[in-house]
């Protein structure tokens, strides 16, 4: 049976090796949400039509703040891509809303290019059905030193919105998720004493 003290001792080594990764990782984006109520940072490409931002305030096509981007290409896709610095190996987590609204024909799909043959489709819907916001976390990693996001849109009848889209370095979250299975290990073996 192990003493208080010795939990201490765990929870403060863990701690010390959480500090020496570093602080959490930011977002590797300019504008993931779109407040500056326009596309700085980002690039429009392909379809370019019915491309924009909007900004109502809170409402039920803003899922956080008070922006949000719109498209709605008719006939093919458009594409919303921003480019950021890398480290090859690296982890990231992708997280993004998107509101779809139904309409056919419409696709949204997540992309990631990292040079020469390294585009990687992570997802991939086809004429999604209406919904309330989606929220979408995808894994994976860099290649090279510049990594672009691109989400290529199409909703010929109507729109989609997206929203609160960043990009994060990974090592951050694996040591809160380290955190985790410590508390899960230091609870379980309490309750066996």
């Amino acid at each position: 049976m192990k003493s208080k003290a010795s939990w201490v001792s765990v929870v403060v080594g863990v701690g010390l090796g959480i500090g020496a990764i570093g602080p959490a990782s930011a977002n590797q984006l300019v504008n993931g949400g779109f407040e500056m109520g326009d596309l700085t940072g980002w690039t429009v490409t392909g379809n370019t039509g019915f491309i924009g931002v909007q900004c109502p305030g809170p409402g039920p096509t803003v899922f956080q703040g008070n922006c949000s981007a719109f498209a709605g290409p008719v006939g093919s896709l458009g594409f919303l891509s921003q480019s950021f610095s890398t480290q090859p190996g690296q982890p990231l987590a992708i997280s993004f809303a998107w509101l779809p609204d139904g309409g056919t024909p419409s696709e949204f799909s997540v992309e990631l290019d990292m040079g020469t043959a390294n585009q990687r489709t992570l997802l991939d819907i086809l004429n999604p059905s209406a919904s309330g916001f989606r929220v979408g976390t995808l894994f994976s990693t860099a290649r090279g030193t510049t990594t672009t996001l691109s989400f290529n849109l199409r909703d010929d009848p109507g729109f989609i919105f997206l929203d609160a889209v960043s990009v994060v370095p990974e090592p951050a979250s694996i040591a809160l998720l380290g955190i985790g299975l410590v508390g899960l290990w230091a609870g379980r073996a309490r309750k066996r004493q």
